[in-house]
């Protein structure tokens, strides 16, 4: 399993961010961050070491009995994947194309690459971090307007799982940024290799098209 491997699931997303966010944790302080049982933190922490992200190490001794295990991250920071085709790749070998799951992991993939949850500027973070997965990007008139898309050549048969990995980095920017956007419905054009995707505010959020 390679890294890209590893992490193709929101839960592990939500592992190493937390780890690189505040460092050395315990499997329990893993879960609880993941928002999952412990049992299910410690199969994605076993994928991750699997895939050479974590490292483990012995916590000092504050109580009798055995010595507890914190983990870290390998490296101090995870290598942001230079191509959308990586990150798809691992996305499907994870989830199969469903809209949902890729959405999913496209949005952990926005909050990481976003940083730390913050007040960020909307229209310089989200072009930034949509130029590693190919596209140029630009937010204006309330919507983010994606061009260069990938899709036609990563996935021909399926352009749409690519439109549905970039709605989900944008919303993952957008709620790491703060300020109560989120996405809302969105406009693909795979034959022009461009798409559309509104911002709206949590009262006035809209649907997504199917």
């Amino acid at each position: 399993m390679d890294s890209l491997e590893a992490v193709a699931h929101p839960v592990r997303l939500r592992i190493v961010r937390h780890l690189s966010d505040s460092g050395p944790a315990s499997l329990g302080e893993l879960a609880k961050a993941a928002g999952v049982h412990e049992n299910t933190a410690r199969t994605h922490v076993a994928a991750l070491e699997q895939g050479g992200l974590l490292t483990s190490e012995r916590r000092p001794l504050d109580r009798p009995g055995r010595p507890g295990v914190n983990y870290r991250l390998a490296d101090d920071r995870l290598p942001a994947p230079s191509q959308l085709a990586q990150l798809l790749g691992a996305a499907l070998d994870r989830s199969g194309p469903r809209s949902d799951d890729l959405r999913a992991t496209g949005r952990e993939w926005g909050r990481y690459l976003a940083g730390r949850p913050g007040a960020h500027d909307v229209e310089a973070k989200l072009p930034e971090v949509l130029e590693q997965f190919g596209y140029q990007a630009r937010v204006r008139g309330g919507a983010v307007e994606l061009s260069g898309c990938p899709c036609a050549t990563v996935v021909p048969g399926h352009p749409e799982l690519v439109c549905c990995l970039a709605e989900g980095v944008v919303d993952g920017v957008l709620e790491t940024a703060g300020g109560g956007e989120r996405i809302g419905a969105a406009e693909h054009d795979p034959a022009k290799r461009s798409c559309r995707v509104q911002v709206v505010k949590p009262r006035g959020r809209a649907k997504r098209n199917p």
